[in-house]
């Protein structure tokens, strides 16, 4: 349990002393009150960190019934039964008496549902965030839950469980025979709830017009009773005023408000490295790349081997061979279902669900299964990390043929760093990086806050493709020309760099004019996606339309 005092004055914290009888209870004293959003992530980073696959989160003046717990329970494990991989967050489905649905019985998928009560799904927040910061109070779960639904998570509401929770004063009205809530609101509060949840209109009304159309008609009711039944009227009405002239500056500026609070010192308390390998009926080369991970120099804590339905044995073998070794753990991992169509977004979906499940860990490399790691990898990259303050390392690899010889190419021949990368600006290297991928995920090894602000990675993107782009957009990319692994070249790889320079560049053309929509939906991943990503506003330049399409047009740098 995390106990999260979110700025309270010195009297009231005396009522924490009972807490310290407890062995499994820690708490966390804020200096100053800074939202209930701030004070969730606190909470979830926490539980993230050790490794909690499920958070249950409430607030201090919830009531709720004992059997909540064991209802939760019982949810999540039919959830990740029938479900698993595609929910987000699940709770209870009457707030004060109030259904969010029609239904009766049974868990239902609904839009939105308060969070206190609320069970989250950690593959969740790492994929779709935790709370945004900049909302403060008002619409953080909302924010929240919607975010969820678009990342792909489902949000359900258990139409049989109950919580009580205030609202303002409480009190509700009859008005043309419905009884209608009035909150009693005070005028501050009342500025947040028209400035956020305006915001949450314009974020996600074009994904939910179901929810919107409630939300809407929810929100005018409210203000309307604010300024003409409930006390304090001309205030309301001023509060409202200037919660719209807000939003609107805010609307305007129109970039992605504050990212999940992260603790850096508590994070780097270990400095364990995580392995996640992916695998796919790759037993022919898959004794030789495992082999090579146990024998680092810095063996890694836990494997994390994600399975994307293998039926030559490869996960017998993993297991065999990580048993007889005995220095590490492993986890296995089933790729989720259904499968992607498309190649590049199932890849990247399997590395993803890896990197969720390791991100109890500060750093985290990426593995293919056909290939041979230096001794030295896990410990040099980790210590460059370290040094460089990078959140992604990415380094060179001599290719070697399927006999495991080498060509006497490297990655770096196939995935140039243009000279003087050191010395060019922010803006120059974004620019670079559009033009020409620098980089395999088979050599990355990354800071697990690159999480928070790379994922979730975009329908159609490789994931190593969009983790590059969004390390160079914040500038925490790190480029190593050192080979750390042997990378196989053989026919039968699934993305990999055998084909010749002239047919992917055919291959390439012929996608885009095949794929218009495509190629359209990764423009607008560039344009809004990453660039509300990237702090530096000289950045953020580059990710305009046109500049985009300037730097796709204009010519690859020679090698």
């Amino acid at each position: 349990m995390y106990v999260i005092d979110d700025g309270s004055d010195v009297s009231h914290i005396a009522c924490y002393a009972p807490l310290r009888a407890f062995g499994n209870i820690e708490l966390t004293l804020k200096k100053r009150n800074s939202g209930i959003a701030n004070s969730l992530n606190r909470g979830f980073d926490a539980a993230l960190a050790n490794g909690c696959r499920f958070i249950l989160t409430l607030d201090q003046d919830a009531i709720v019934d004992r059997s909540l717990f064991s209802a939760l329970d019982t949810n999540v494990a039919l959830l990740e039964s029938t479900v698993p991989g595609e929910w987000g967050v699940v709770g209870p489905g009457i707030l004060n008496g109030t259904r969010y649905t029609r239904a009766t019985s049974g868990l239902v998928e609904t839009a939105e549902i308060i969070q206190s009560g609320a069970v989250f799904n950690s593959l969740g927040l790492l994929c779709a965030g935790t709370a945004d910061e900049s909302l403060v109070i008002d619409s953080v779960d909302t924010d929240m839950c919607l975010r969820f639904r678009r990342a792909g998570f489902r949000v359900y509401a258990d139409t049989a469980l109950e919580i009580t929770h205030p609202v303002g004063s409480g009190n509700s009205i009859e008005l043309l025979g419905r009884r209608i809530a009035v909150t009693g609101h005070s005028a501050s509060r009342r500025y947040t709830m028209t400035r956020n949840r305006l915001e949450m209109f314009r974020r996600h009304g074009g994904h939910e017009p179901r929810w919107l159309m409630t939300a809407v008609r929810r929100f005018l009711v409210s203000s309307v009773i604010s300024v003409t039944i409930e006390d304090h009227r001309a205030d309301n009405l001023r509060a409202i005023l200037l919660g719209c002239r807000d939003f609107a500056g805010r609307a305007l500026r129109a970039e992605r408000s504050a990212r999940a609070y992260v603790d850096d010192s508590a994070a780097d308390t270990v400095g364990e490295v995580a392995v996640v390998l992916v695998v796919h009926n790759g037993v022919r080369y898959l004794e030789e790349q495992v082999r090579s991970i146990l024998r680092q120099t810095l063996p890694p804590a836990r494997f994390f081997l994600v399975d994307d339905g293998s039926t030559d044995g490869s996960v017998e073998l993993v297991e065999k061979l990580i048993a007889r070794d005995g220095r590490t753990s492993l986890v296995v991992l089933s790729a989720g279902r259904p499968r992607s169509p498309d190649l590049y977004t199932r890849i990247a979906t399997n590395y993803v669900q890896g990197m969720v499940a390791a991100a109890g860990y500060r750093f985290i490399a990426l593995s293919d299964q056909d290939d041979i790691w230096e001794p030295d990898r896990l410990e040099y990259q980790r210590e460059r990390l370290r040094a460089t303050g990078a959140r992604l390392t990415a380094a060179n690899g001599a290719l070697i043929g399927p006999d495991g010889l080498t060509i006497g190419r490297t990655l770096r021949d196939e995935f140039p760093v243009p000279a003087g990368w050191t010395d060019m600006g922010p803006d120059s290297r974004l620019r670079a990086i559009l033009r020409s991928p620098m980089a395999t995920g088979a050599t990355m090894m990354l800071d697990r806050r690159l999480l928070r602000t790379a994922l979730p990675v975009p329908a159609g993107w490789l994931h190593d493709r969009w983790f590059s782009l969004v390390g160079v957009a914040r500038d925490e990319a790190d480029f190593d020309d050192r080979p750390v692994i042997r990378y196989r070249v053989h026919s039968a790889q699934a993305v990999g760099i055998a084909d010749s320079a002239e047919r992917k560049v055919v291959r390439w053309t012929l996608g885009r004019v095949r794929r218009p929509r495509a190629a359209a939906r990764k423009m607008r991943d560039l344009a809004v996606t990453l660039r509300a990503a990237t702090p530096d506003p000289d950045v953020r330049l580059n990710l305009s339309w046109p500049r985009i399409l300037s730097a796709y047009l204009r010519p690859r740098p020679a090698r």
